[in-house]
């Protein structure tokens, strides 16, 4: 895989990115020409209206797609390079992906669920439940190892996915609407988790969200609008709110 980028090198890089689908007779473009560096340790959020092209970015940047033109590059990697196997490994390695739906295996308990990502690396599996349980401590998650999702609540849930996606302790994180489907509080709390990744553990976190708390903290956003890029702001981030590790929404 790609070398470990130095800070003057672009964590992300894409160059006129386009993902066309055809619908009948038409074709719609999901992305159009999109252009844009991410640095290491950046907090971008993209947003926008439904339709705008948002998720399928984040897909294409995080190498679940495939764009029809362009070229994305991640960690001096061409994904455009990569055979089907290979680009499997290479997001193993290198993304955590967060998704509103938690995408949480039913029949697994919260452990087994973080734990996940060790099968595929090959780990044994008290190597794995170590790593997970530290991971589940560190989110406040000791009293819920046991647990099977649905014995937890939504911002659990969330929680488990975040142990899960951080267990390969990849350099990027991804996450696609991780508050939409959590109340307020709870919502709080997780972009709580979104910001210390990025500010005390120095990955580089892309959020595609609606939640304008979330864009409101971050360091860029990133607006798109019939898939094309309409405005790129940088901004401070408000002060970052201290992660409570042991709260229990």
């Amino acid at each position: 895989m790609g070398d470990a980028p130095d800070d003057r090198t672009p964590m992300i890089m894409a160059r006129h990115l386009e993902k066309t689908y055809r619908i009948g007779t038409h074709q719609v473009h999901a992305v159009d020409r999109v252009s844009l560096a991410i640095p290491r340790g950046q907090f971008i959020t993209i947003m926008g209206p439904s339709g705008s092209g948002k998720s399928t970015l984040l897909y294409l940047l995080g190498g679940l797609d495939h764009p029809t033109a362009g070229d994305i590059v991640i960690n001096r990697q061409h994904l455009n390079s990569l055979s089907s196997e290979d680009l499997a490994e290479f997001r193993r390695e290198t993304i955590g992906f967060i998704f509103q739906a938690f995408h949480l295996v039913p029949s697994m308990s919260a452990l087994e669920n973080v734990a996940l990502p060790g099968i595929f690396a090959g780990l044994g599996r008290a190597e794995r439940e170590e790593r997970a349980y530290r991971l589940m401590h560190m989110l406040g998650l000791d009293r819920w190892v046991d647990h099977k999702p649905t014995q937890l609540s939504g911002g659990q849930q969330q929680r488990v996915a975040i142990a899960r996606a951080l267990f390969n302790d990849p350099p990027i994180i991804m996450a696609d609407e991780p508050t939409g489907a959590l109340d307020s509080q709870t919502g709080e709390h997780v972009l709580r988790l979104l910001e210390r990744m990025a500010r005390k553990l120095n990955k580089t976190v892309v959020v595609v969200t609606h939640d304008a708390r979330i864009a409101g903290r971050a360091d860029r956003v990133l607006r798109l609008r019939d898939g094309s890029i309409i405005e790129d702001t940088k901004q401070l981030p408000a002060a970052t709110h201290e992660t409570h590790e042991h709260e229990t929404t």
